[in-house]
C-alpha cells in the first residue's frame, strides 16, 4: 500500500507527538525518583511514628505513580514504533 505525501507528513506528526509525550513520561519518572529520595532524606532525620507511617503511604503511592508512568512510557514506544516502522536496534 502506497501513502500520499499528506499522510506521510501527517503520520511524522504523530510520531513527534508520541516522541514528545513519552520524554513527558521519562520526565514524570525523573521526578517521582526526586521525590523518593527526599522522602528518604525526611524518613532519615525524624522518629515521629506517625510521620514515619505516612512516608511509608507516601513512597509506595509514589512508586506505583512512577510504575504507570514506565508503562506509559513503554506503551508510547510501541506506538511510536508501530507508527514509524522503526524499532531499537538488537545488540
Amino acid at each position: 500500500m502506497e501513502i500520499t505525501p499528506e499522510q506521510s507528513e501527517a503520520m511524522y506528526d504523530l510520531a513527534l507527538i508520541l516522541s514528545e509525550n513519552e520524554k513527558k513520561e521519562a520526565e514524570a519518572v525523573k521526578g517521582y525518583t526526586e521525590q523518593l529520595r527526599v522522602i528518604d532524606r525526611v524518613r532519615a532525620v525524624t522518629s515521629d511514628p506517625e510521620l514515619l507511617e505516612f512516608l511509608d503511604t507516601l513512597e509506595a503511592a509514589t512508586k506505583e505513580k512512577q510504575s504507570d508512568e514506565l508503562n506509559h512510557a513503554h506503551s508510547l514506544l510501541e506506538e511510536y514504533q508501530n507508527v514509524t516502522g522503526i524499532s531499537p536496534a538488537a545488540d
